[in-house]
């Protein structure tokens, strides 16, 4: 019989007095957080009930209640249960209003059904009262893992014999109680040397060291360094251990521990000590001596430990798993001396942090000297464990490893919701009670963590080992029950047991046992569609011929499209958020060689039924198929297949293989790739492989090449376009294999390219250039760069902006010589002669300018030449402006340079304001703007005022203005800027216009713009609203506000206007120059009146108002506290004011946060007021890490909370200090239930 039936047993047929004492015992441990606890029900000093409602109650620390009933009377069962719920309802009875209780438990020696606890239930469903029931089963659970102690005291059974022992002993019943599975503490000490120290450091210093971490990261054999390193050093002190057993404490301690001497005393996994205030309290009696108490803690265990300790200040030793960094750091050190990276990631991802599997992994990598090797290591985490397991041991006990099996699948496996689990251990043929007998032991041993209700195996690489070991290997298991029961509702599970199975005990292991089971699966659900496809998608490895076989069926149900165009280009994110099912599933083929053929074909099929996906696939291969370290022991097999296919197809000229070759030839013409590959713990690893010169990628590239050469003239476009591309390469050009690629360019360029063609000299020069650039010379290379050239090329040579080109030509230092040198070349190179000429290069130069990759500079090439044939011959040099004016201006250009130096007398200035006015043509407004702009200042006179602002009412939609050049005309007409203004005002409010005015022009024009404030902020408002880059910095803003302070109101109005779409208004950090104005207060109370009924500010985040108070001057900062705590005093009886001043001091005035809240309550300690206000704001967010919110936000509150108690009110107080206790507890049972979520969820 199991001890869990045993306790069943007792528990059924104890007696009512000692059954009500026991389940007494049980619930003040269970809910430790209590005001009074009373036992109405039992008469004090005697083993006797007697008649009481409730039998026991407990008063919270809110006030509220807790009642419990006890029941044995079997016979009644649940008629009595329900007798005594009512009781409890009776305040006749109770003399306690309903609504202060919380909760009625029920503690009862027999089960209930499920109706008959929802009839239970429904008698409190128009209350706010909690029922929680213990049953005979549920209660067993609970003494049987949890209490021991109340098992032997209550129930009589045996108890596990506590007693203090010294340190050796310790250490061999440790290593004796885990049967060889735990670590042995005897071992060598590794790789933990700066922590070593450190805990040495905290029990030089601290009387009460907490170590913690995860289950199996060796908080107990650093513990035991520790403390024997610190007995070598400190002779007067002894060491004793409290041994893994719950026991009677005090009276062993008092006999071990003589109160003269010094000691230490070490705890090991301390929550699980039941009777841990007794250590607590023998600390606190009178000794001479010291005493030190180390503390071992698994991680989630840590706040029941702390709060064991609460008051004696422990300091806590956070000890982390070994790290991929240690790890490799071991590997790389003696004996092992491995090196080569990818050994150091195959040995990491089969460690997982395991010091001893990372060795052994190194042993088993340097006997084998072959990678490939650790592709099974199914015998190595046998040898794991066998090294120390002895024949009797536990891992020898299939029930156990059953168990373990079972667990591993599920992840976390809720033990106590026995009507779930059952079924599960049902069909795999396990006793339930059994099974929480074995789970119970795997937990001593740390091979399983039980929590939150929940058991899992805390290691994946050991869960994954022993679903293997359980469902594969051993078959003790039925894979085959599991596939048909579970795989529906635990897809992920699959993938996340089978695959990592795969990778790391082998695939014909795995596959061996599976494929059949696998099949038979298939069979059975091939008529539905949706299911089959889920299913492929998961086992497609094992099942590849039917994988392959339902997508050729689908596919071939298809029709074929008509008028198909096949395009290839794709933006960057195009597939990010959705993926094609069929290419996804026929793309997992791509990894590998098997099947890759069949697979790469099918696909395209596909394509051709649905072209538009054409440019989802060339991603796809792309991301999966290109070059990588792993290719080259295959003699880059896939490559090859791949590239068989697409030439198979070009021969044939079918286009949709053509495309294909052509636009992937490009891809895998290069001469690195960049590789994205997941990695451990959700992390994602960049490296570049470079492409060895080996035959094998010799004899690729020279496929590819003499396909381009064969099929040219089939497909010159096309080809073409590859060569630009190879000719475009990145600087990672591998040297030799670009050697070995230009004799086979060498022949295409003299069979196919000519030299009239502009487009195929550049290509040429480009291509000499790069390949020069890199070191490479060719004997041809001089004839081809003399040959191919022609008038066009030469021309842009000299308009194009290249400056690493032009290096070849030039000889400068740095970018302003070249930009000097660059600029006579262009003057002295374009002379023309007469009017044919200039139309003629003209048209050159809008050919080159709309071909070119980067057109940057020819703008401004071109008004080199233009302002160059000027100077010689003015009226021919306009002639180009004539040209561009008749060809509607296509390039966009606007005279600039020549303007500015040609628009010096009279005659000039006129002759080019003719030829502006004489047509309409794109960007005229432009170039009227760059006339007055550079127009001399001596030609400056009263004809141009009305002239600009006939050009500034022509601005087209979406034009801009800059006034700078314009500044020189205030001296004929004073109020020209104040005229314009109300121009482009009007332009933008009445005729549905956007005329953009620069950024900073009222920062720099402010005194230029005159006296009508009014005009200004319009103008201010308007541009704010369509431009995000007006005014920055809020200069311009200060000085209007400086004049007009009212300002302020007009612009945030304005500003909610622009946002009314917007929940909130986003910081602008600028605004704090509202203090810059000496009267701004009056105003900013304003605005804080009325705040709310802008914004509707729910506590997230920072309030947009914050922007007032960032970053301020020491004098601003006086002044906006002083404001700040004056509207609180005139506003604390408005929650929502007093939510604003919150905010401000939480984010901006943080120094002031502690001031307004003492203000506050000693204004009032209204509860209800109170509680409305936002003291920690209303939610979190965090961004990375490992941290709780839960714990956070109780850390926020228990800030307030001391900040609170530091008021002198006293009992007024109360009210407020209960709430935010309340409010402390509800954040720690957040912080439990996230712990909880992640424990399940295996964060």
């Amino acid at each position: 019989m199991s001890r869990l039936q045993t306790i069943e047993n007792a528990l059924a047929s104890i007696n009512e007095t000692v059954f009500q004492e026991l389940c007494d015992s049980f619930l003040i441990l269970k809910n430790e957080n209590y005001r009074a606890f009373s036992r109405v029900g039992s008469q004090s000093g005697k083993q006797k009930t007697i008649k009481g409602t409730p039998d026991t109650f407990l008063l919270l620390p809110n006030g509220k209640y807790v009642f419990v009933e006890y029941s044995t009377n079997i016979t009644k069962g649940v008629s009595k249960l329900r007798e005594d719920i009512e009781k409890c309802l009776d305040t006749t009875k109770t003399k306690i209003p309903i609504n202060q209780i919380v909760e009625i438990i029920l503690c009862i020696n027999f089960n209930l059904n499920v109706d008959e606890i929802q009839s239970l239930k429904n008698l409190l469903g128009k209350t706010k009262i909690a029922l929680t029931i213990y049953t005979l089963d549920s209660l067993s659970l609970e003494l049987h893992l949890q209490h021991r102690d109340i098992v032997h005291k209550y129930l009589g059974l045996p108890l596990d014999t506590g007693q203090i022992v010294s340190i050796r002993t310790f250490v061999d019943e440790y290593n004796k109680a885990s049967k060889g599975i735990a670590t042995p503490l005897n071992n060598t000490f590794l790789h933990r040397e700066e922590e070593l120290e450190n805990i040495k450091q905290v029990i030089k210093q601290k009387d009460f060291l907490i170590i913690t971490g995860i289950a199996g990261v060796g908080k107990t054999k650093i513990a035991i360094e520790a403390i024997n390193s610190f007995l070598a050093e400190n002779l007067s002190y002894n060491a004793f251990c409290l041994s893994y057993k719950n026991c009677e404490l005090l009276s062993d301690l008092y006999q071990h521990f003589d109160d003269k001497k010094d000691y230490i005393l070490f705890v090991d996994d301390a929550n699980r000590i039941d009777a841990f205030n007794q250590i607590t309290g023998f600390y606190k009696s009178q000794r001479q001596g010291n005493l030190k108490i180390i503390i071992t803690a698994r991680d989630y265990a840590l706040p029941i430990v702390e709060s064991y300790c609460f008051g004696f200040a422990p300091v806590q030793y956070t000890l982390k798993k070994f790290s991929d960094e240690q790890i490799t750091d071991i590997i790389k050190a003696e004996p092992f001396n491995i090196s080569n990276w990818q050994f150091h990631k195959e040995i990491i991802r089969i460690a997982d942090g395991n010091p001893r599997l990372a060795i052994m992994t190194a042993l088993l990598a340097k006997q084998e000297q072959n990678i490939y090797a650790l592709a099974d290591v199914s015998d190595l985490f046998e040898k794991y464990f066998s090294t120390f397991i002895n024949d009797d041991g536990e891992f020898s006990n299939q029930f156990n490893i059953k168990c373990l099996g079972i667990i591993a699948f599920f992840n976390a496996v809720p033990y106590k919701d026995k009507n779930t689990i059952e079924l599960i251990l049902q069909n795999f043929h396990i006793d339930y009670s059994s099974f929480i007998d074995a789970i119970e032991k795997l937990d001593r041993l740390e091979l399983v963590e039980i929590r939150y209700d929940y058991v899992k195996i805390p290691e994946q690489n050991l869960a994954i080992f022993f679903f293997y070991k359980a469902f594969v290997k051993d078959n003790l298991l039925s894979f085959e029950t599991l596939l048909k029961k579970y795989f529906n509702e635990n897809k992920n599970r699959f993938k996340d047991c089978v695959i990592p199975a795969n990778n790391t005990f082998g695939f014909e292991n795995v596959m061996q046992k599976l494929q059949p089971i696998l099949r038979n699966y298939l069979k059975s659900i091939e008529n539905e569609e949706e299911r089959a496809f889920e299913f492929l998608e998961t086992f497609w490895f094992y099942l590849q011929e039917e994988t392959l076989l339902y997508v050729y069926n689908e596919i071939n149900q298809l029709p074929l499209p008509h008028g198909i165009n096949y395009e290839v280009k794709y933006e960057t994110n195009d597939f990010a958020y959705s993926q094609n099912s069929v290419i996804e599933l026929l793309g997992n083929f791509f990894r590998f060689q098997n099947k890759l053929k069949d697979a790469i074909e099918l696909i395209f099929e596909f394509i051709r039924k649905k072209p538009e996906h054409l440019p989802e696939l060339i991603h796809k291969i792309r991301e999966v198929l290109t070059f990588d370290w792993t290719d080259e022991r295959f003699g880059f097999e896939r490559q090859n297949i791949l590239f068989q296919i697409l030439i198979e197809g070009l021969a044939k000229k079918d286009v949709l293989y053509s495309t294909a070759f052509y636009e992937l030839s490009k891809t895998f013409l290069a001469f690195k790739y960049q590789q994205t590959k997941s990695e451990r713990h959700y992390a994602i690893s960049f490296y570049q492989y470079p492409i060895p010169n080996n035959q094998w990628i010799r004899l690729f590239r020279k496929n590819i090449w003499n396909n381009v050469n064969d099929y040219f003239s089939v497909f010159p476009e096309e080809s073409l376009e590859l060569l630009q591309s190879y000719a475009n390469v990145s600087p990672d050009v591998i040297k030799e294999i670009m050697e070995y690629d230009i004799q086979f360019l060498i022949p295409i360029i003299e069979n196919y390219l000519i030299p009239d063609s502009f487009v195929h000299c550049h290509y040429v020069q480009e291509q000499i250039r790069w390949c020069k650039r890199n070191g490479i010379e060719h004997s041809e290379f001089v004839s081809l760069s003399q040959k191919f050239t022609n008038p066009t090329y030469e021309k842009y040579l000299i308009l194009d902006w290249d400056r690493f080109r032009d290096k070849e030509s030039y000889d400068f230092e740095n970018h302003q010589e070249y930009e000097k040198l660059k600029e006579e070349e262009i003057r002295k190179s374009f002379i023309f002669n007469n009017i044919k000429e200039i139309e003629l290069f003209y048209n050159t130069f809008i050919y080159l300018k709309s071909i070119a990759k980067n057109d940057w500079g020819y703008n401004n090439s071109f008004d080199l030449i233009v302002d160059e044939n000027c100077t010689r011959n003015f009226e021919l040099g306009c002639q180009f402006l004539t040209e561009v004016i008749n060809a509607d201006n296509q390039t966009g250009y606007v005279p600039r340079t020549i303007f500015r130096n040609q628009l010096t007398t009279q005659e000039k200035s006129q002759y080019i304001w003719n030829i502006i006015q004489g047509n309409d043509f794109k960007y005229r407004y432009s170039w009227e703007l760059s006339f007055y702009d550079n127009l001399a200042d001596n030609l400056i006179n009263e004809k141009y005022i009305e002239q600009i602002k006939d050009t500034v009412k022509r601005l087209p939609d979406k034009a801009s203005i800059w006034f700078g050049g314009l500044k020189r005309y205030l001296s004929i007409e004073p109020n020209l800027f104040v005229e314009l203004l109300q121009i482009i005002i009007d332009k933008n409010e009445k005729q549905n216009e956007i005329i953009f005015v620069q950024f900073n022009i009222i920062e720099d024009y402010f005194e230029e713009l005159g006296n009508d404030i009014d005009l200004i902020k319009k103008l201010y408002l308007q541009q704010d609203s369509i431009d995000n880059h007006f005014d920055l910095t809020r200069k311009g803003f200060s000085k209007i506000i400086q004049r007009d302070e009212n300002f302020l109101i007009e612009y945030l109005d304005n500003l909610y206007l622009k946002n009314k779409n917007q929940h909130y208004l986003h910081e602008d950090r600028y605004l704090n120059v509202i203090w810059e104005s000496t009267k701004i207060e009056p105003i900013l109370k304003n605005i804080f009146d009325f705040h709310d009924k802008k914004e509707v500010y729910l506590g997230i985040g920072e309030h947009f108002y914050n922007s007032f108070f960032g970053n301020l001057s020491q004098e601003a900062s006086i002044r906006a506290k002083n404001f700040l705590l004056n509207y609180c005093k005139e506003n604390y009886d408005s929650y929502k004011k007093m939510n604003l001043i919150v905010d401000i001091a939480r984010h901006s005035m943080k120094e002031l946060f502690e001031d307004v809240l003492l203000l506050f309550i000693s204004l009032t300690q209204e509860i209800d007021l109170f509680s409305k206000i936002w003291w920690r704001g209303n939610g979190g967010t965090v961004v990375c890490g490992d941290v709780n919110l839960g714990d956070l936000e109780a850390s926020d509150w228990r800030n307030i909370l001391s900040i609170v108690e530091k008021s002198d009110l006293g009992i007024k107080l109360i009210p407020i200090k209960k709430y935010l206790n309340s409010q402390i507890e509800n954040a720690l049972r957040y912080a439990d239930w996230e712990r909880k979520r992640k424990f399940i969820e295996d964060d």
